[in-house]
């Protein structure tokens, strides 16, 4: 959770939302408890001192006389008259149950206030007043306040509770929502490869903070498809440029040893140049194959094609090598299976992915070539007993010119180039390889064309 926290940006926002909701929720909250506890225990002094003053006039200036009627001041007050020493001398019935009289007589102020004692069913407020003929006692219960502004406070108290996880799931929608065009410019970078660098965001799909990053983005994405250009084109003419001296020099040597009458270990040299020379021009046409597989505008012809066949055709050309090495080659595969395709190409790939297994496999080795159809889509299957490919080796193998200890030799005519042809025929079908490998237990190369 805490490494989720430090690098998901989504998470962090709602969670930022949800404090601070919580926060201004608790403050808003408290400030609200307090202002309305503080209206109401105002207007109840209020309604106290006016009572207090109304008795004060009954007795003090309208002379009224001591009976029951002199006591309305309002539902809620209970009054008390008394002597100058506190004998009551008129008060509201059952007041003395409530409200008992008080001890003695205040000895300063002619307003005296008094809360308490409070019990779980009461909660007394008291206020003395001094009249000309004695003392005016006015109390009030205050429980029903106090209940409504408990039930108010656990109600806050609830609201705080909730609100953080409200807060982290409207957070987490409303960032969910705003990242949306992150989402976008995510999608739009995954869709780049070198076959579609002309695509550009569009910019109008994003709000105006991200203008500038997206700009940025299209900037750099036309320096990629100049520089991929370049970089194609360099390959292209590189190998063209070098295939026609090569191919005279081959023609020369092969002058020089069909005119003979060089000494033997020349003749072994020249033999051995025939050779290297060989080996460059098969390098060369790799690299013109590879050039038209990765150029966008090359497209290829393709064909319904029974993939039964196509393997039997594919071990034809390599059972006589498989058999010199005692080495079995298997085919498993559905006969109905069909796929779109150019056979061709198919041949190529799938040649240099058998001709690796052979070769890699040890004498009375079994090769399997297996076509399978799951929720991926159809697999194309190679797959050998061998020695395997070290684990670090697995991630670079398909990059061009790289080569294991295990993986074919120079001496054995390879220069790194058949795993990046595989895939670049693969890549012309809409399709991709997958390499699988267990040092001492074997390798499986998977071309998987999607499902349609």
């Amino acid at each position: 959770m805490i490494r989720l926290l430090g690098r998901s940006l989504q998470v962090r926002l709602a969670l930022g939302f949800a404090v601070t909701l919580t926060v201004l929720v608790g403050a808003s909250g408290l400030f609200l408890y307090t202002s309305i506890k503080s209206i109401v225990y105002g207007q109840i002094d209020k309604e106290f001192t006016r009572a207090a003053r109304l008795m004060v006039h009954k007795l003090d200036e309208d002379h009224l006389p001591l009976d029951k009627e002199i006591l309305d001041v309002g539902d809620h007050f209970l009054v008390r008259v008394s002597d100058l020493s506190l004998r009551p001398l008129v008060e509201t019935s059952g007041m003395d149950k409530k409200f008992p009289t008080w001890s003695s007589s205040p000895t300063q102020g002619s307003w005296v206030w008094s809360d308490g004692p409070n019990t779980p069913e009461r909660s007394p407020r008291t206020v003395l007043v001094r009249f000309e003929g004695g003392w005016i006692q006015l109390s009030r219960d205050l429980k029903p306040e106090e209940n409504l502004l408990k039930r108010f406070f656990h109600s806050l108290l609830l609201l705080l509770g909730v609100s953080p996880v409200l807060g982290g799931a409207l957070g987490h929608v409303l960032v969910k929502l705003g990242l949306r065009p992150l989402k976008y410019l995510e999608t739009e970078a995954r869709n780049l490869r070198p076959e579609n660098l002309k695509l550009r965001i569009d910019t109008s799909r994003l709000p105006s903070e991200l203008a500038p990053l997206s700009m940025a983005l299209n900037d750099s994405i036309a320096r990629l498809e100049s520089a991929f250009r370049r970089l194609g084109e360099l390959n292209s003419d590189l190998a063209h440029e070098l295939r026609t001296p090569v191919h005279s020099l081959r023609l020369e040597t092969e002058g020089f040893l069909a005119n003979g009458g060089m000494p033997e270990e020349t003749e072994e040299q020249m033999i051995g140049m025939m050779d290297t020379l060989d080996h460059m021009g098969a390098i060369i046409e790799q690299m013109l194959f590879l050039a038209r597989s990765e150029d966008p505008a090359t497209q290829v012809e393709m064909s319904p094609l029974g993939v039964i066949g196509l393997l039997r055709a594919v071990r034809e050309p390599f059972e006589p090598l498989a058999e010199e090495s005692q080495i079995t080659v298997n085919i498993e595969a559905d006969p109905t299976l069909e796929l779109l395709g150019n056979d061709t190409l198919l041949r190529r790939a799938l040649h240099n992915l058998l001709a690796n297994a052979i070769r890699h496999s040890p004498p009375g080795g079994v090769v399997t070539l297996r076509a399978t159809r799951g929720a991926e889509g159809l697999t194309l299957a190679v797959q050998d007993r061998g020695e395997g490919i070290p684990p670090q080796f697995l991630a670079i193998l398909g990059q061009r010119f790289v080569r294991t200890d295990l993986s074919r030799s120079r001496k054995a005519g390879g220069a790194g180039l058949g795993l990046a042809i595989v895939q670049g025929i693969a890549k012309l079908h809409g399709a991709f390889l997958q390499l699988q490998s267990e040092e001492g237990v074997g390798t499986v190369a998977q071309i998987t064309f999607p499902a349609s």
